[in-house]
C-alpha cells in the first residue's frame, strides 16, 4: 500500500494567494489547521510565530469538494482525492457492501462516503443488483424503515417505483429524518415533487410536461430538432419546480460523455491510465454514429437550457457526476460538471458553492463545505484561480482530508492498488450482466 505525504505537526498554516471558504473569496489570508479542524482563517499578517507554513504562490485554497451523485467503486477512492474531492455521496449500491465501504474510508485514502444504500424500485427493479423491488406500498414504507435502521444518509427512489407509493415513502422517510431524493421514470418530476420528494437527478421526468404528445424515446426528445427549447412549456414547469423548492443535481457529464463517445470518445490520456478497461470497453460505443452525436450534441444543449432556466429561478443545484457511467477519471468529472455548469449559466463561484457549502447543506452535515473555525480541515491547494474560471484539468498541488495532508502523485500510484477488486464489486457484476443481454 504506497503511504502518502504526510505533515506530523498538529497544527500549521496554508497560504495562498486567495482562499475561497464555501462562500466568498478573500485575498492574502491563510487557514490554520490544527489536528482535524480548521482553527482559523487569518490574514498573512497575522500567522502565529513558529507555526510551519506551506505556502503556494499562485493558487488557490478550497474547501474539500463534495460529489453529490456517485456509485461508488473501490478503484475511485485515491482519484477523487487527487482532484479535491473528499466527500462523496453514493446513491445505489447493496446496503451491506456499501456500509463496510463507508466505515473503511476513514483508513483509507479515499473521501469519506455518505450513501443512500440501494435504491428503492418497483417489484421489478431496472437494476437488481442495486436497487430492492417494493412489492406495495406498506412494502415501500417498511423498506425506507429497514434502510433508516442501518444507518443511511438519505431514501433513493427509482424509476419503476408507482407514483402512489411516492408519497407514504417520503412521509416515512422525513419521520425518520432523512432527504428523499428520485430518479424519476414512469412518475414526473412535478408528480414526485408533489408527493415529498425534495431532490431529483439527471433531468429525467420531465418530458410529458415540457412537450405533452412528444415522439417515443427520452434521447430522441431531449435531442430533437423540434425540441421547444425557448416554449411557455419549459417556463412553466421551471416555475414549478422552483415553487416546489426541489433540488437538482443534474450530472451534465454523463450527457457530454454520450455526445462524446458516439464519435468514438476515448479516454483522455491523462484519465486512461486509470480507468479499468474493462469499463471503457463496455461503454464504448461499437461504432462511430455521427448522427447519434450530432442527436446528443443537441440533447445537451437542450438540457443546459433548461438548467440555465432553473439557475434563473434560484432552484438549488449540486454537482454530480454518476462515476463510473462514463469513461472519465473520478475527482476530473467532477470538475467536468462544474464547467458544463458554467456553460449552463451559473457563474464559477456559485459552482463552486454547489460543490462545497451548498452540497453539505442537501447532505445535512454540519462541519463540511466551509474553511472556517470549528470545521472539518478538508480542503484543495489547486494552482490558479478556479473562482474566475474552472481548470478543464486542474493542478492540485495538496489535498487535505480531516486534516491529514494527501499529495495527489502518491494518490494517482495508490489508484491501481485497488483494481484486484473490480470484477466481483456489484457494479461491475451489474455492468457485465447487462452489456453481455446488450452488446450493442
Amino acid at each position: 500500500m504506497t503511504t502518502p505525504t504526510a505533515n506530523t505537526s498538529t497544527r500549521r498554516a496554508y497560504l495562498a494567494d486567495r482562499v475561497f471558504d464555501g462562500e466568498a473569496v478573500w485575498e492574502g489570508q491563510a487557514v490554520i489547521v490544527e489536528g482535524e479542524m480548521v482553527a482559523a482563517v487569518v490574514p498573512a499578517a497575522e500567522i502565529p510565530r513558529g507555526i510551519p507554513v506551506v505556502a503556494a504562490p499562485g493558487c488557490t485554497i478550497l474547501p474539500g469538494l463534495i460529489d453529490a451523485h456517485v456509485h461508488f467503486m473501490r478503484w475511485e477512492g485515491p482519484l477523487y482525492l487527487a482532484y479535491g474531492v473528499t466527500t462523496i455521496r453514493d446513491v445505489a449500491n447493496p446496503l451491506e457492501w456499501i456500509l463496510r465501504q463507508r466505515s473503511e474510508s476513514a483508513s483509507r485514502p479515499w473521501p469519506r462516503i455518505f450513501t443512500t444504500g440501494p435504491a428503492l424500485d418497483g417489484p421489478e427493479p431496472h437494476w437488481p443488483e442495486f436497487s430492492l423491488g417494493c412489492t406495495d406500498a406498506e412494502d415501500g414504507r417498511a423498506k425506507v424503515r429497514e434502510l433508516a435502521a442501518a444507518g443511511v444518509d438519505g431514501i433513493k427512489l427509482y424509476v419503476k417505483l408507482p407514483g402512489e407509493w411516492i408519497a407514504g415513502m417520503a412521509d416515512e422517510a422525513h419521520a425518520l429524518g432523512l432527504p428523499v431524493m428520485m430518479h424519476c421514470g414512469a412518475v414526473s418530476v412535478p408528480t414526485a415533487a408533489a408527493a415529498g420528494i425534495d431532490e431529483f437527478f439527471h433531468l429525467d421526468g420531465l418530458l410529458d410536461d415540457i412537450w405533452p404528445g412528444h415522439p417515443g424515446g427520452w434521447l430522441e426528445v431531449w435531442g430533437h430538432e423540434d425540441f421547444p427549447s425557448n416554449g411557455d412549456r419549459l417556463q412553466q414547469v421551471a416555475d414549478v419546480i422552483a415553487a416546489l423548492g426541489l433540488i437538482a443535481t443534474p450530472t451534465l457529464t454523463v450527457w457530454d460523455y454520450f455526445r462524446l463517445a458516439r464519435f468514438r470518445y476515448e479516454p483522455l490520456p491523462e484519465d486512461a491510465p486509470f480507468v479499468p478497461r474493462q469499463l471503457v470497453d463496455w461503454f464504448q460505443p461499437k461504432e462511430v454514429d455521427q448522427a447519434g452525436g450530432q442527436q446528443w450534441m443537441r440533447a445537451v444543449e437542450h438540457a443546459q437550457q433548461f438548467l440555465g432556466l432553473l439557475i434563473e429561478r434560484q432552484v438549488p443545484i449540486l454537482a454530480g457526476t454518476d462515476v463510473p457511467w462514463t469513461f472519465f477519471a473520478p475527482g476530473h468529472m467532477l470538475w467536468r460538471e462544474l464547467a458544463l455548469l458554467v456553460e449552463s449559466g451559473m457563474s464559477p463561484i456559485d459552482t463552486l458553492r454547489a460543490a462545497t457549502a451548498d452540497a453539505a447543506h442537501v447532505l445535512r452535515v454540519d462541519g463540511l463545505g466551509r474553511l472556517a473555525p470549528g470545521y472539518t480541515a478538508d480542503l484543495v491547494v489547486v494552482e490558479g484561480d478556479p473562482t474566475k474560471e474552472i481548470p478543464a484539468r486542474p493542478k492540485v498541488r495538496t489535498v487535505l482530508r480531516a486534516g491529514q495532508p494527501y499529495d495527489p502523485a502518491d494518490l494517482f500510484a495508490a489508484a491501481g492498488e485497488y483494481t484486484g477488486t473490480f470484477d466481483s464489486e456489484p457494479l461491475a457484476l451489474a455492468f457485465n450482466r447487462y452489456f453481455t443481454a446488450n452488446p450493442s
